[in-house]
């Protein structure tokens, strides 16, 4: 295929004398946020009006570094304050151009140029500048008013009016979410969907994404819309109209627990995470299932800088009409600088700035202290380079390191930065009585630094990201949580050797994802990525240069196209747990695969067969293999569909067990949370997962046992710690720390009881009832307790499931559970009980009290 001809703007950025110039105004902007340096670089003045002549064509292209230096020389030339005022105009005329609007109220806000700058405006320029209004806008039919979008917004959502399925790709701050999030009130208004599905790839992201589409329903006067993020449906949920914000893991469990639910309308934010592993099969499951039920639903895909967006449409049906959306909208200019120690002076350090394929010199800077061990470098250049007004982001590999950064940050910060700010003290406040009153954040807060991982709960994260993004806290040490998708832009984002977690280096794509967050749409011009010690032993290949698109692949078809003859192998080998624990895709893979065998009774007819094309060899071992496994078990096919990612051997061991179970079935039955035998009998349920499903060693029996019977009774995070803690002060044998056991309590809620325990439990319930059924023990059966719903929201009572289903806190859920006498409460007489106390009387977090306001002005409305 011929590539397409340049225009005048791509031959332009291009010319040697332009780069010349241009290279000059680079430095200088990118230096201008550095007063620290000492510049390696002359400052020429800069021939503005050629400058800006080129920005005015350069603006008009669809090209990112296009759109990248008409950006950089009409902000620098808006900060930099020219001699000439028509300079300061021409720049806001190149904003306009850009359809950039967050950045020309900035500079209207900053009086960088005046709010009516539009009277000095020739009328042939001020004629196009109402024409892009016009185009660039869309019109609230409810009350006529005008929201301003960019190229790339304009883009989906005309696309949105004429497709069936759409697959767009951009930049993480082009703004993907808002205009999705546009198109989900306009399918409200229009009545022309009535089940809406918004998928997010973490649990990190629901409240945040929810409470933005209860705010933009409430603004826009949609009432009567049921919002939840509870994989549950409302009485009479076939004639309302419902936004369900879900996780791949419980739109699985909504569509298995109702057969006859049809989604109309999917987004899938984060969708290149199709490749994410056994996550990725999931996601490309439950996407399968929803346009299996509902052949005309509307499936709209969202990723982040993608060289093939149209990958993920080979989902679509074949008379569908699909279209894929691929823009390098670029919302702010972000500076890529490397940091690097002047080997004769230890605290001396070198800054240069990656441009292009070339690293040109900026200056050298100090630091405060010699970082005399490694652990001390990132802290201490981070400190060295930071903002003094905040929005200073540091990564770090795991939630030990984010704490050890932390208190090394506070250090630095020291005493002058002690705060007794009000908002912080209230979150000090908070952090004490739900976790711990020695955590370590507890410490750091005080000086303005705070920490930030997945594990930690939900409302002490939400306070943490909203005093950042106020600038209240000047420091957030993250983990890789950042990169699932919290939308929490940050000024300057430093790192050295980034790892996705203790082991696995970052991806290029990830580090790229995690650098779209570095400056703030609408708060800054520009922001930084600052890669310290940039060489191949700390980077393994050294740190990306250029940014690039990557392509987006499917877990399933890697197994198929890779990895065929190991599948082959572990289906025959009777799936073994060992195997299944090292290589979670191969059962996943084969779960998927089974069923798509009992679906089409020809594995060569399922769709994904021919989305993936294998080599005939394969598929033909494949089909061998499931058809031999069919004919071994007993497993209904419904139970295959609700288990994905437990292969139908292990449940059959686990059948086979119930059936040769001679003592009362009784037994079998997992206890309620709250009853005297809980304990014993989650030692033996979990012991059962262990054998037949999961493959666990069963030394940790025990220990989990306890954990899931106080997660579930609705216990306190603080108070599961405290338990904790007491039995390892308790051990002489093994000592561990304080912060350790607050970390590793958190970690095994998150990552056993809400996600291994939740899914094995429920494949455990799936089977004993079925057993149960078949033996005529049917009053058993219809008793059986809903342990993945209690698990996932850490709570059995109704009162409080019934509370987060609102969109609150389990923090703030059973705070509030703790007053309301009544145990059984659904959301309507929850939500009546919020309207009629009196929150300021009673004794609760500030930070709560806010959350519950939060919802009620959402639910009220």
């Amino acid at each position: 295929m011929p590539s397409k001809e340049k225009g005048l703007p791509e031959k332009l950025i291009e010319l040697d004398g332009f780069q010349e110039l241009y290279q000059n105004l680079l430095l200088q902007s990118v230096g201008s946020q550095f007063p620290l340096i000492s510049k390696d670089y002359e400052c020429s003045s800069i021939d503005w009006n050629y400058m800006l002549k080129c920005a005015s064509v350069l603006a008009k292209s669809e090209v990112g570094v296009c759109q990248d230096a008409a950006l950089r020389i009409a902000q620098y030339c808006l900060n930099s304050e020219p001699e000439h005022n028509n300079y300061k105009i021409a720049s806001a005329i190149i904003l306009d151009t850009l359809t950039n609007t967050p950045s020309l109220k900035l500079a209207m806000r900053r009086n960088l140029i005046p709010k009516n700058f539009e009277e000095n405006i020739p009328f042939p320029l001020h004629l196009d500048m109402m024409q892009r209004r016009i185009k660039f806008s869309i019109l609230n039919s409810e009350d006529y008013k005008i929201v301003s979008i960019n190229r790339f917004q304009k883009s989906v959502y005309d696309s949105a009016q004429n497709n069936q399925w759409l697959s767009i790709s951009a930049p993480t701050s082009a703004g993907k979410s808002f205009i999705l999030r546009r198109i989900v009130e306009d399918s409200l208004i229009a009545g022309e969907e009535k089940n809406i599905v918004f998928m997010v790839p973490t649990r990190a992201l629901i409240q945040q994404v929810e409470f933005e589409i209860i705010d933009a329903l409430n603004e826009r006067g949609l009432d009567n819309v049921f919002v939840s993020s509870v994989p549950s449906l409302p009485n009479g949920w076939n004639k309302k109209r419902i936004v369900l914000i879900l996780t791949q893991e419980r739109l699985q469990w909504l569509l298995s627990d109702y057969p006859t639910f049809k989604p109309h309308l999917l987004i899938v934010d984060e969708a290149q995470k199709i490749g994410d592993g056994t996550r990725g099969v999931l996601l490309e499951q439950v996407i399968e299932e929803t346009r299996r039920r509902n052949n005309s639903v509307r499936v709209y895909f969202s990723s982040p800088m993608t060289e093939n967006p149209e990958f993920l449409l080979k989902q679509a049906p074949e008379n569908s009409i699909k279209h894929p959306i691929s823009s390098e909208q670029v919302a702010v200019n972000q500076n890529l600088i490397w940091v690097s120690q002047v080997s004769t002076k230890a605290k001396q350090w070198q800054m240069e700035l990656c441009y292009k394929n070339e690293i040109l010199k900026l200056g050298k800077f100090e630091v405060s202290d010699r970082p005399a061990r490694k652990s001390m470098r990132l802290p201490i250049v981070a400190f060295s380079l930071a903002s003094k007004n905040g929005g200073n982001l540091i990564y770090v590999n795991g939630a030990a390191d984010a704490e050890k950064t932390a208190l090394q940050l506070w250090t630095l910060q020291g005493k002058a930065c002690e705060t007794d700010d009000e908002e912080i003290v209230e979150l000090i406040n908070l952090v004490k009585k739900v976790i711990n009153k020695n955590y370590t954040l507890v410490q750091a807060l005080g000086r303005r630094v705070a920490f930030h991982y997945g594990n930690m709960p939900l409302l002490v994260r939400n306070e943490i990201e909203r005093l950042f993004t106020s600038g209240k806290i000047h420091f957030l040490v993250c983990t890789s949580t950042l990169i699932e998708g919290v939308n929490l832009p940050a000024k300057t984002i430093f790192l050295r050797g980034p790892k996705k977690g203790m082991k696995k280096p970052m991806s290029e794509i990830d580090f790229w994802n995690l650098a779209g967050r570095a400056g703030r749409q609408g708060k800054e011009f520009q922001g930084n990525v600052i890669c310290i010690d940039p060489n191949d032993k700390v980077w393994g290949d050294g740190p990306p240069r250029n940014k690039r698109k990557y392509p987006i692949t499917s877990t399933i078809k890697e197994v198929l196209q890779k990895k065929g003859d190991d599948l082959v192998k572990f289906i025959s080998d009777g799936t073994p747990r060992k195997v299944a624990a090292s290589e979670q895709e191969l059962e996943y893979t084969f779960t998927y695969l089974l069923g798509e065998r009992i679906r089409y009774d020809e594995l060569k007819k399922s769709p994904v067969i021919s989305r993936y094309p294998s080599s005939d060899e394969i598929i033909d071992q494949i089909e061998h293999e499931c058809a031999k496994v069919l004919e071994k078990i007993e497993i209904p096919k419904k139970i295959i569909y609700r288990n994905p990612g437990i292969s139908p051997i292990a449940q059959q061991s686990l059948l086979d067990y119930f059936s040769s179970f001679e003592r009362d079935y009784t037994e079998l039955i997992p206890a309620l949370p709250e009853s005297e035998e809980a304990y014993e009998s989650y030692v033996r349920v979990i012991g059962r997962i262990s054998k037949h499903l999961s493959g666990d060693p069963p030394q940790l029996n025990e220990y989990r046992a306890v954990l899931v019977t106080n997660w579930m009774r609705g216990y306190g995070l603080a108070w599961i710690i405290e338990r904790n803690w007491g039995y390892w002060r308790k051990r002489k044998d093994k000592k561990k720390t304080l912060p350790s056991v607050i970390r590793e309590t958190m970690r095994d809620i998150e990552e056993f009881a809400r996600f291994k325990f939740a899914k094995y439990s429920s494949c455990y319930i799936d089977i004993l009832k079925y057993f149960l059924e078949k033996e005529g023990f049917t009053d058993l059966a219809m008793d059986l307790p809903k342990l993945n719903i209690w698990l996932e929201f850490g709570a059995s009572q109704q009162t409080q499931i019934s509370l987060m289903s609102l969109g609150l806190s389990r923090t703030t859920a059973i705070a509030l559970s703790e007053l309301i006498v009544h145990d059984n409460y659904n959301t309507d007489q929850c939500l009546e009980w919020l309207n009629t106390v009196n929150l300021e009387s009673l004794e609760l977090s500030p930070i709560i009290i806010q959350e519950v306001m939060h919802i009620l002005i959402g639910r009220n409305s």
